[in-house]
């Protein structure tokens, strides 16, 4: 990794100033998140994209949401991150879950599945996946149950072997010579993620979720890769493991509300039991203990608290999942991710009072003298009004060696080298896992 930074600017014109002072080096692969405000012009935009993709050509990017510096979001200020590093940069068309098709199967299936049920994904229309027979026949265990762990693992490209579907720039590889990927996506990275971890199982995954640009540049997403735009798959770079790094994971402020417990029971995103009791009666049960109530008094528990299940590994936070519902007569919890923790998972149980309303960055915490990365869940926010300039107005700022990318729609992490942990999807809001070069 080479001088990466994060630029902070008032406007789109300081921006793009900014960024015409910054030194090619066409040696190098620049790794970028643009994050424009809500209110820039298409020229704005065309002008910021246009000067980075020329100045450097072997790009990989994305459009990102902006990173704050103060606890206000500003609706001028806009940011971009940057980092010039020695790695492979790769595009990845491997098709991931496809979206739930709602309605009657001639009429609102996705254009891009055959008539048999295979994807067609690719430019060409050639079948890149396999049928919904021959998916679920792949998860059946050996009595013949059907093992939903393996069913929800799979790629919609099943019938590839293992390799086959990754990006060409990667196929001839040595597994143990990546240490880390990260990655820019759309929705649907199941297929990249399953791959890239059968393919390197060392090698730590960080993707971030682009942001949302159809208001923006007409795209569900906007991704960049060496002078093409694409509103779809993963774009991203392989980074040698001859690089030492360090991966940590940040989380707003948290209530722990009951100790580390043992799963006991789980199915697909369903806790059924935690140290053989109820888990929806835990949760309600350490409410009471904490003096919360559902109703009432001054620590009752609102409508913008979260509750959350986490996963505890060496004695840490490791991932985080938000409870979407439970049933204390039956005893299920359902949480937001299509695989519970399973059987034998340590976990606890937290509290989150009041989701941040933005990613707020100290510049004086900012400056580091190891290069890193970051990727931070924001949550969604309405366009705020214009704010007459004045001395809290946001100024030009710049963070040193460090990479800063936010998205609404979260970030994925793979820890390589754990026989525990398995791709996690992120959407805490103001939850951040950071890579950091030795």
């Amino acid at each position: 990794m080479l001088n990466a930074k994060t630029l902070v600017a008032r406007n789109a014109a300081a921006l793009l100033s900014a960024l015409s002072r910054v030194p090619e080096s066409p040696l190098k692969t620049l790794l970028f998140a643009l994050a424009p405000s809500s209110n820039v012009t298409r020229n704005e935009l065309s002008a910021l994209t246009a000067l980075l993709t020329k100045r450097f050509p072997t790009h990989v990017g994305c459009i990102s949401a902006p990173v704050l510096i103060d606890s206000k979001l500003h609706p001028e200020h806009c940011s971009v991150s940057l980092a010039l590093v020695d790695g492979i940069p790769f595009r990845s068309t491997v098709p991931g879950r496809p979206e739930p098709q709602v309605g009657r199967w001639h009429a609102g299936r996705n254009r891009d599945v055959s008539e048999d049920g295979t994807q067609m994904n690719n430019a060409s229309g050639a079948k890149l996946g396999s049928t919904g027979s021959d998916v679920f026949n792949s998860a059946l265990g050996e009595n013949g149950e059907m093992d939903w762990q393996k069913l929800w693992s799979l790629p919609s490209s099943s019938n590839c072997k293992v390799g086959d579907a990754l990006p060409q720039d990667l196929q001839c590889l040595e597994s143990s010579s990546i240490g880390s990927f990260i990655y820019f996506s759309d929705r649907a990275l199941e297929g990249i993620t399953t791959e890239l971890q059968n393919t390197f199982p060392s090698s730590h995954q960080l993707a971030l979720f682009a942001s949302p640009t159809p208001f923006l540049t007409g795209r569900p997403v906007t991704l960049f890769y060496n002078g093409q735009v694409h509103s779809d798959g993963a774009v991203g770079i392989a980074l040698p493991s001859s690089l030492p790094s360090q991966l940590d994971l940040n989380f707003p402020t948290l209530v722990p509300l009951t100790p580390a417990l043992p799963i006991t029971s789980s199915e697909g995103n369903l806790i059924l039991s935690i140290n053989s009791s109820n888990p929806t009666r835990l949760l309600l049960s350490a409410i009471q203990k904490h003096g919360l109530s559902l109703s009432g008094d001054s620590n009752r528990v609102g409508k913008e608290d979260a509750f959350y299940i986490g996963v505890i590994e060496g004695g840490k936070l490791s991932q985080l999942y938000h409870i979407n519902s439970g049933d204390p007569s039956r005893g299920t919890m359902a949480l937001n991710t299509d695989m519970a923790p399973r059987e034998g998972a340590l976990v606890q149980m937290f509290r989150l009072p009041h989701p941040p309303t933005g990613v707020m960055v100290n510049p004086s915490s900012s400056h580091s003298h190891k290069p890193s990365v970051s990727l931070v869940v924001i949550p969604e926010v309405d366009s705020p009004p214009p704010s007459p300039p004045g001395p809290h107005s946001v100024h030009d700022t710049v963070f040193l060696n460090t990479f800063i990318a936010a998205s609404e729609n979260g970030f994925m992490l793979s820890r390589g080298n754990s026989t525990t942990s398995v791709p996690w999807t992120c959407t805490v809001p103001g939850g951040k896992v950071t890579l950091t070069w030795n």
